[in-house]
């Protein structure tokens, strides 16, 4: 039995007795209901038997459900996740299943199968859809492992090639075996949900069945836990989700496709943290399942898996992708000089007028990079920033007549003046969507103009026929057939900061020339920011895989991540002497060859090779068991840490 407990102690098996009025339906996977520490608490029973070591009167379980909510070999992976994290099995077991709902588990499960011939006939429909963009589906069914370096399909009404995604998946489905489709957010979702439901395929429900089932936190309790049971025991042998679906337990896994693995969301917030790529891989490694992560701008972490032979990278032939991806002209500053003061306005002149006769042939997309209003303001006189008096903070606007207030602690300054000169009035910035928007309204004339925003509104895609849409990166809408320009104000903003922040400005801006049409086509992506000069190629050449691989070749000759495990350790100064000191292989962790100690805010980070980071983990996470079994000291760890030196 495992027990709901925070305390790492207490990750261990206990055991209980089976009252014989809850024989028949206490299984291994069961959820129930025991007593414990004096308190009624939830507990998953992961193994039975008849008899026990425990010397005393085992306690019997007080309720349990109605159907089990893991299977053993689903409960045996969530025990390799916990030890790979370093995490307890409550919190893997946690993430992988939604909350029960009694009323689903009345339900007799695992008597409907899906139907193989419309399974088998959407295969046949989309798989000349990934045969276009050079996937490989064949090597996929035979179980290989692909790091795909994707190109836009000929239709822009999504802004990923979801029916070559979905290709393998469903031949796959059709030929008897499990697939996992994981994308991530509810967006790509419905676009895969309607490639499916395009092909004659449904959603499987409890009243009709159906051959395919969605996972997304956006649908009800009931809905989630009866797609995750249906799952489970086969019933929908093509699974469609977010993030925790790469956890579901599924029959005869044979495929596991990943999309944008580069994407934040996936990194799951939640202890033990674990990452989706991560958690593809090690169901890969369990099942010998084919593996696809997909993106346009594979993350590094994915050409790790490549340089360590694990994958095989698969790319398009460069005239398909010459063919199907659009003219992209980053404008950096020698070409805005050059064109004099007009250049250096947030819209310089010359892009303006190729966005205004773009107009006759489509859509033209703006993108902003900041939320908001004004994100930052300066002194109007001496250009010195404006900054809040109380802790420093760059002081922004909410909107034309809202006054100053500070980005950091809210605070409003209506009265600012300048500390160097003492001006009041201030210039703007740092200009986000909605300040865009209010000056392209102006500029358009009688041309409409649409904006797509968290804080003013996402528009579906398809919604936008014509005029400008001004959007923030992540809200930007597909258009039927894709714009015929889109401008990227300050492209420039996202590619500094920590490591990696090039690579996922890189992902930004391939993910948005997406939407554009082919260059044949006349679509055209205008990037108006001084690109690096690594990013500026990649994204011209549309070459990110590339990029991913000279990064990884760079950081492992510094001993960076993802060459290396970071393991990031949090605690009092003495806990973290007890934790560095643990003997790894005869040597302690600190001194240990193989293991570099950085200094980190509250703690460290240890870089540790390959090689001994699971060893390293098992002595860390022994260590924190044995300082919360006797009180000494807290020690949080934390595997595959953003890295965050002191």
């Amino acid at each position: 039995m495992c027990v709901d407990s925070a305390l790492p102690h207490l990750d261990r098996p206990f055991d209980y007795a089976v009252p014989d009025t809850l024989i028949e339906k206490v299984a291994v996977g069961s959820r129930v209901r025991v007593r414990f520490a004096g308190r009624l608490v939830s507990g998953v029973v992961t193994a039975l038997s008849d008899s026990s070591d425990f010397e005393g009167s085992l306690a019997p379980i007080h309720s349990s459900a109605g159907t089990a909510s893991f299977t053993p070999q689903a409960i045996a992976f969530a025990g390799a996740v916990a030890r790979r994290y370093g995490g307890s099995l409550w919190d893997v077991l946690r993430l992988m299943a939604p909350p029960r709902v009694a009323a689903v588990e009345s339900r007799e499960w695992g008597v409907v199968s899906p139907d193989d011939a419309l399974l088998a006939a959407a295969a046949d429909a989309l798989e000349p859809a990934a045969a276009a963009l050079g996937l490989p589906t064949a090597e996929l069914a035979r179980g290989a492992r692909l790091v795909w370096d994707a190109i836009p399909a000929q239709d822009r009404s999504h802004g990923l090639p979801i029916e070559a995604l979905l290709a393998p998946a469903t031949r796959l489905a059709a030929d008897g075996q499990s697939a996992i489709v994981v994308l991530p957010d509810a967006r790509a979702v419905a676009a895969a949900v309607g490639a499916l439901r395009r092909q004659g395929l449904s959603r499987w429900s409890t009243r009709s069945g159906g051959q395919f089932t969605v996972l997304q936190a956006d649908d009800g309790a009931q809905t989630r836990y009866a797609s995750y049971l249906a799952a489970m025991h086969g019933e929908a042998r093509l699974v469609i989700g977010t993030r925790a679906a790469i956890l579901q337990p599924v029959p005869a896994l044979g495929l596991v496709v990943l999309w944008d693995d580069g994407a934040p969301i996936y990194d799951e917030p939640h202890a033990p943290y674990p990452h989706a790529r991560t958690l593809a891989a090690m169901r890969a490694d369990e099942t010998g399942a084919g593996t696809l992560i997909a993106g346009y701008a594979p993350s590094v972490d994915a050409m790790a898996l490549v340089a360590h032979g694990w994958a095989v990278r698969a790319v398009a032939d460069r005239g398909v992708a010459r063919e199907l991806t659009p003219l992209i002209d980053p404008m950096d500053g020698e070409r805005r000089t050059i064109e004099g003061a007009s250049g250096w306005h947030w819209m310089p002149g010359s892009v303006w007028r190729r966005a205004r006769a773009a107009l006759d042939r489509g859509p033209v997309g703006i993108v902003v990079p900041r939320a908001g209003y004004v994100r930052a303001t300066a002194c109007a006189r001496c250009d010195a920033w404006a900054e809040c008096p109380a802790c420093g903070g760059a002081l922004r606007k909410d909107g034309a007549t809202a006054p100053l207030r500070c980005g950091d602690c809210g605070a409003e300054h209506p009265d600012w003046h300048c500390p160097e000169c003492h001006a009041r009035a201030t210039k703007q910035l740092r200009q986000g969507v909605e300040r865009i928007a209010e000056q392209v309204h102006a500029m358009a004339g009688d041309t409409p103009v649409a904006v797509s925003a968290g804080a003013v509104g996402t528009l579906p895609d398809g919604s936008v026929t014509e005029g400008f849409v001004v959007a923030t990166p992540a809200a930007l809408p597909a258009v039927d057939g894709g714009y015929a320009c889109i401008v990227i104000v300050g492209a420039d903003t996202p590619a500094g900061g920590a490591l990696g922040a090039e690579l996922q400005a890189l992902r930004w801006w391939l993910g948005i020339a997406a939407l554009a049409r082919p260059r044949g086509d006349g679509g055209e992506v205008i990037a108006v920011g001084d690109l690096p000069p690594a990013v500026r190629s990649a994204l011209v050449g549309w070459g990110a895989g590339e990029a991913a691989v000279d990064a990884y070749a760079e950081r492992a000759d510094l001993g960076l991540p993802p060459n290396r495990r970071a393991i990031r350790l949090w605690g009092e100064p003495p806990v973290i002497t007890l934790a560095t000191s643990v003997p790894v292989e005869g040597e302690r962790i600190e001194r240990h060859r193989d293991v570099t100690v950085l200094p980190a805010p509250d703690g460290v980070t240890l870089l540790a090779t390959r090689r001994v980071a699971g060893a390293v983990v098992d002595a860390l996470r022994a260590r924190q068991q044995a300082l919360s079994r006797s009180g000494e000291g807290e020690l949080r760890i934390r595997v595959d840490a953003p890295l965050e030196v002191r």
